[in-house]
């Protein structure tokens, strides 16, 4: 059985309004507390089955915040480096977390019942619905070279390969935009995107994170005034 089937799930339209929330309230901080851990906290408790997985595309999301704290500890600009590193994991590990076992018509449905704009909404639709396109096709092609015995090289038949890859993504993402262009317009496409999924309920501890995301943003008023990244130095 699917360990993500049997642990407690967070409402798509909780997850997207509380990442919006949460993201906003770390990246604009001068400082970070201590209770702004207390969101990951829950989740991490939540997801305890599947942390592992979690942390691992933790670690590789990381590639990029590497460079940038390396960058200002090259400057010797300490202190911002440790601020970034942590700002941007505590980001990162939140929205890893909170959209776990989630895909990306999930997050277009929340978009959807949110009553955001129904261009936007279509748009991240058919994005996410590429993207999906892409995946399967890239795993087809990797598929098919495993059996064909191909093992990627830097040399030049690999970069053909990868090469003659891409441009063939790129034709048959033009056939598809045309023939879906088509389609929709054939079904009477009037620029929203409608579902017939039924509508998920606010459960227990969607309330229950809800309530603890927005007590780690003004918790700092009534209680420990001091910063969180301080207490590495």
């Amino acid at each position: 059985m699917d360990q993500t089937q049997t642990q407690p799930r967070i409402a798509p339209t909780t997850a997207l309004l509380l990442a919006l929330f949460y993201s906003t309230v770390v990246a604009l901080q001068e400082y970070l507390y201590a209770p702004m851990l207390l969101p990951l906290l829950l989740l991490s408790w939540l997801h305890r089955a599947s942390l592992l997985s979690i942390f691992k595309r933790l670690f590789w999301l990381n590639t990029l915040i590497a460079i940038v704290v390396a960058s200002m500890l090259w400057q010797k600009n300490y202190e911002l480096a440790l601020l970034v590193f942590l700002r941007s994991n505590f980001i990162l590990l939140f929205m890893l977390m909170l959209f776990h076992g989630k895909d990306e018509f999930s997050i277009a449905i929340a978009m959807h019942r949110l009553r955001l704009p129904h261009k936007l909404t279509s748009i991240f639709f058919f994005t996410a619905k590429s993207i999906f396109l892409i995946k399967r096709e890239f795993t087809l092609f990797k598929n098919t070279l495993h059996v064909r015995g191909f093992t990627p090289k830097t040399n030049l038949l690999t970069y053909k390969t990868m090469a003659g890859f891409v441009g063939i993504l790129f034709i048959k993402a033009l056939e598809r935009s045309f023939w879906l262009e088509k389609a929709m317009q054939l079904r009477g496409f009037c620029g929203e995107v409608y579902t017939l999924e039924a509508h998920q309920d606010f459960s227990t501890y969607d309330r229950l994170l809800a309530f603890i995301t927005i007590l780690s943003r003004f918790y700092r008023y009534f209680g420990d005034k001091e910063p969180f990244y301080e207490l590495f130095g």
